[in-house]
């Protein structure tokens, strides 16, 4: 029988080898790198002679070649132009925003008044922002991925990846750099960069993927800390009609049935028993963050829309991320209540397929229920995981989707 091929990767940077998590090896710096904005990314470990020609360039040298006005004049005379590093994968840019703008831009809208928003508004909005277009790009080259099987899906994962890393670094900066010129492509670009986040875990599960849903979690969390910097500064810049513009908060007019009220009632209840330990202002951010996760579980109630999912992650507070990623049990807790809301998506949104039931998994796998009080919660968390496996929804690896 022969032996499986080797997938973790050897000769990644520091960085990843420290946290035991797969690196692309393409940098420095890498993309992991690059999405958890950590500095000083090295190689200690020297790729060897014989993959050095194999080795793509590193993501700082990837460039989107400018548009040619003439034919092009190489070293040898005229020519067609040298092929950029994308274009070797063998998929055409066309194919993807024909892709985005018959099928992929469906899956992200929450009403039909929105469908012109993200079919012709946003990819207009592309043209001047290089973020978004490579955003769209990725998105559409990972939705088609999800109707083939391999070898061909991986092509377009491996395509969805690279514009994916193209798009992050310079958002971050569009984040910290907000203008009312930029305000609506940031906007968008959340969006997109949110669903992307959530559907490379289970496009990439089989091809030694290491990071898992959590991390993956930490770094859609950590982009869309500029999402409340967006509502906070620039809420009056915003044209675009989308779901989170502020009016999602106000209306809370939905009753919640009286399972999942008794739930969030025991988590608060969970909550207030951490102000024993003296922990004000942890106990003030998992009250606010319980409260998000309430509105959104209410919405969600008369709504099988994405908008109640994707919002309560742009609304949680700094402390809540730091206490995901350092694994805090509680923290962990709270996210798996969001992971049955995003559960809720599983079926009709091809981005969530399978990724609520991965990622409750993965936390329930994490936590140890020694306290009775635990318990209770974690019993209603995994009560409606398997409600959503009795129901057949999603399955694991790459398989054919027709639904948006």
């Amino acid at each position: 029988m022969p032996r499986k091929a080797h997938t973790k990767s050897r000769y990644g940077c520091d960085h990843c080898r420290r946290r035991r998590v797969k690196c692309d090896e393409q940098g420095p710096p890498c993309i992991k790198c690059i999405t958890r904005q950590l500095e000083g990314c090295t190689y200690s470990r020297v790729l060897p002679a014989y993959l050095l020609n194999t080795r793509r360039p590193s993501h700082d040298s990837i460039k989107t070649s400018p548009v040619s006005l003439g034919p092009f004049v190489g070293p040898n005379g005229i020519g067609p132009p040298p092929k950029s590093p994308l274009e070797t994968l063998g998929v055409d840019e066309l194919e993807l925003m024909h892709q985005f703008a018959t099928e992929t831009y469906q899956s992200l809208c929450v009403s039909e008044s929105e469908r012109v928003t993200w079919q012709k508004v946003v990819p207009r909005l592309a043209l001047k922002h290089r973020y978004l277009m490579h955003g769209i790009l990725s998105l559409a080259s990972l939705h088609i991925a999800t109707t083939l099987e391999a070898p061909q899906a991986r092509v377009y994962i491996d395509m969805g990846l690279e514009y994916h890393s193209m798009s992050l670094e310079p958002f971050r900066v569009a984040i910290d750099n907000l203008t009312p010129q930029n305000c609506d492509a940031v906007f968008a670009e959340s969006v997109v960069t949110t669903a992307i986040s959530l559907s490379l875990p289970q496009l990439t599960a089989t091809h030694g993927n290491e990071g898992g849903m959590i991390e993956h979690m930490v770094t859609v969390f950590e982009l869309l800390q500029g999402v409340k910097k967006i509502l906070t500064i620039g809420r009056s810049w915003i044209r675009l009609e989308l779901f989170s513009k502020g009016e999602f908060w106000k209306d809370s007019s939905a009753e919640l049935d009286d399972d999942t009220q008794s739930a969030l009632n025991q988590l608060s209840f969970l909550n207030n028993q951490t102000r024993s330990g003296g922990d004000d202002i942890q106990h003030g951010i998992n009250r606010d963050v319980i409260n998000y996760l309430r509105h959104c579980f209410m919405k969600s109630s008369f709504s099988s829309d994405p908008a109640p999912v994707l919002a309560w992650l742009g609304s949680v507070d700094k402390g809540f991320v730091n206490g995901i990623r350092r694994r805090s049990p509680f923290q962990l807790l709270i996210l798996a209540y969001w992971g049955i809301l995003l559960a809720e998506l599983d079926g009709n949104r091809w981005w969530a397929r399978n990724a609520g039931k991965a990622l409750v998994s993965e936390i329930l796998e994490s936590l140890d229920a020694e306290d009775l009080l635990w318990e209770g919660c974690l019993e209603w968390v995994r009560r409606k995981l398997g409600s959503h496996d009795a129901q057949g929804n999603g399955a694991n690896g790459i398989e054919k989707s027709s639904y948006t």
